[in-house]
Order: C-alpha cells, then structure tokens, then sequence
C-alpha cells in the first residue's frame, strides 16, 4: 500500500528536524527545545494531523494541513533559535506554539461543517490567536545577557508594553473558548446522530484549552519550586503535540458516521484527559524538590498511567453506551415542493438537529434557520395549531421520502 505524498513528506520533514534537533543537544546544548523526547512528540503529531486530512473532507482538509505544517514549523523554529542564537530566531520560536492550538480548533470545527465558507467564529478565532502570536512575536525578547535558547521560567523573557501583551493573552484564552462553547451548545440542544457529530467536534475544539490549562498547571507548579522549569517544558510539548494529534482524530470522526464514532470519540477523549493528568502527576513525582529515588518514580509513574488510562478507558466505554445515538436516516434527493437548501434544512432536523447545530453545521445564522423552517412549514401546510408539534410532523414527512 503507498504512503500518500503528502503524509510522505510531513513524514521525512519531521524526521529531519528531529535528526537536526538531536545533533544539535550531541553538540552541547541540553535545553528542552532539543529535547529528543518533545521533538519526536511534534513531529508524530504532525504526521497524525496530515494522515488526518487524508481523511476529511474538503472544507478540513486544509486546515488539517496547515496544522501540520504548523508543527513542523515550530520544529524548524526551534532548530533555527539553538543553532544561530540569534534574538529574532528565538522570538519566532517562542510565538511558534500558537498558531497550532488555533488550528487545531478550526480543523475540528471544519469537519461538522457542510460549507465551505468559514464560519464568523472561526474567523474570529484564527484573528484573535494570529494578533496574540504577533503580539507575542514583538513584545516579548530574552534577557540579556543571551546565551543559547532560556527555559520558559519568567526571569528569561521580558516583555515591553506589559498590559497591552496581558490583554493579547486574555482574548486568546477566551477565544479558545468559543468554538467548544458553540458547537457544545450546537451538540445539547440536538439529539440523535447530529448530536453526535456535533458533540465530537466540541471534543476537539477543547484540546486547545486544555492545552493551555494544562501549561498553567505546570506554572503554578514550577512557581514555588515542585516542576524544574526545563522538565515542565518538555510535559507541555508533548501536551502541545498529543492535543493536536487528538483534535485531528476527533475530526476524522466527527466527518464520519456520528453514531458509529461516538464510542471512539469517547474513549479517546477521556483517555487524552486522563493522559494529560498522568504527565502532570508525572512531572511532579520527578520533581527535585521531592527527591524520590529513580525506581520509586518509574514506579509511581507507572501505577498513574495504568490507573488513569485504565480506568479513563473503562469509564468512556461506559459512559460511550448511553450516548450511542439512533441511526441516522438515508438522505433523499430531494422533498418535492422544497429547494434544496430547504431539503438540507429538514434533513438535519430529521437527525435530530436544533436550529443551533442546524446553524453550526450549515454556516448560517440561526435567523436564517428559523426562515427556512418557517418556510418548509408553510409548503408543508403545517400550521402551528394542528395539535401536533411541526418540528415533529416535518421529520415524519421527511422519513416518508427515506423509507
């Protein structure tokens, strides 16, 4: 079977900066961008996000791509700082983490998407994230004396026009939170199949902000001394890499067969939270400040993967049983007296969708929504006192045009 060319080339590029990243930690430098552990995290997230797009259709498909080549690009990025020491190589790098959580959010939004016009909300998400990357790029520049690439700890960077950078930082955290928010509200108020699609993609969009959560986690810790700064900084690489890699998946499911996705979806988000708090727990058991000795760390590590995982694993297959959906039904061309966009509309009413994630899925306003139903009613004849819901009687008639 032949590897896809792009999923080739994301392949040898990944292992190419990985190889450089690992000559350059043999030559000397021992800081966390060179870390082989983070590196080899990255460059397997980037090729899980190309395999991905293969997967997707048309509308995910670039960004998938783009997530793809944003991981890789913050490999490069790092090689570029370590190698040249340069201030500007450095300030790339440190701005390269963003432009992946953003991208990793609107490839799963993209997938429950049936247009190809980016919705308001991903628009707004990929403004606000590529103005707090610029920002960052800016404002933010190592301590002098500079010497090879600093850690993440606070005393190495210095920031000018420090409240206009918080108030950069504070939009981006609150816009990661917009598109799970959406699309969860989209998923709550639908039932059935669309449910389903919708639920998952939400999944996905929130890896971002668990991301970004779990990197506080590891600041408070490293603040009073529990998380050596460097040992923090690989955890959140491989957080980065795992959560871009999670979102892709969810994705893939999400374009998929909703109902036949949701075990899956299930258990692999509850399986990347668990491992989430597995490296968090981790991380502070190897902390130097504890001075537990080697086997008892391992040991510690191990009983929190099998007992996290293990029971994340359980738990998800149990709580994936009572969210399995009702099969979703066959879509016809066509309801005869309604336009197209009409028959679309009424089709995902039928699969249990609300005019939210009706909205979410078309990219259009709820308002328009509305009107088309309003519409599909009317053409139908249903009026509003027939003693029966007509929400209700336009599913009927559309599963009378499917059976």
């Amino acid at each position: 079977m032949s590897v896809p060319r792009p999923v080739a080339l994301v392949g040898l590029a990944g292992a190419a900066a990985v190889l450089c990243l690992v000559q350059l930690r043999l030559d000397g430098d021992h800081g966390f961008a060179t870390d082989p552990v983070g590196a080899v995290a990255l460059a397997a997230g980037a090729v899980a996000a190309v395999v991905a797009s293969t997967r997707l259709p048309g509308p995910a498909q670039r960004p998938a791509r783009w997530l793809a080549a944003s991981l890789l690009a913050y490999l490069g990025a790092a090689a570029w700082a370590v190698g040249s020491g340069d201030a500007v190589a450095v300030a790339v790098w440190t701005s390269a983490w963003i432009p992946p959580l953003a991208l990793a959010q609107l490839t799963a939004a993209a997938a429950v998407r049936r247009s190809g016009t980016p919705a308001w909300d991903a628009r707004l998400v990929a403004a606000v994230l590529t103005a707090a990357a610029v920002g960052n790029l800016l404002l933010t520049s190592a301590t002098e004396p500079f010497t090879g690439v600093p850690t993440i700890a606070p005393e190495a960077w210095r920031t000018a026009l420090a409240p206009l950078g918080d108030l950069l930082t504070t939009a981006a955290a609150l816009a990661l939170l917009l598109l799970p928010v959406r699309l969860g509200r989209a998923a709550a108020t639908s039932a059935g199949p669309a449910r389903a699609g919708l639920g998952i993609a939400a999944a996905g969009t929130a890896t971002a902000p668990l991301v970004v959560l779990f990197c506080l986690l590891l600041a408070v810790a490293r603040d009073p001394g529990a998380v050596e700064p460097e040992l923090g900084s690989v955890a959140f690489l491989v957080a980065l890499a795992g959560g871009a890699a999670c979102a892709a998946g969810c994705a893939v499911l999400a374009a998929r067969d909703a109902a036949d996705a949701v075990p899956a979806v299930v258990r692999t988000t509850t399986v990347t939270a668990a491992v989430l708090l597995v490296l968090a727990g981790g991380t502070l058991l190897a902390a130097p400040t504890l001075q537990l000795p080697p086997a008892l760390t391992v040991v510690g590590v191990v009983v929190l993967a099998v007992a996290g995982v293990g029971g994340a694993w359980l738990a998800g297959g149990r709580l994936a049983s009572a969210l399995v959906p009702a099969a979703a039904p066959a879509a016809p061309t066509r309801v005869p007296g309604l336009t197209a966009r009409e028959s679309e509309v009424l089709g995902l009413l039928a699969a249990g969708a609300s005019n939210a994630g009706i909205a979410a899925q078309l990219v259009i306003s709820e308002r328009t929504v509305d009107a088309h139903l309003r519409s599909v009613f009317t053409k139908l004849d249903l009026r509003p006192d027939g003693g029966t819901n007509r929400r209700v009687q336009a599913t009927r008639i559309w599963l009378q045009h499917t059976s």
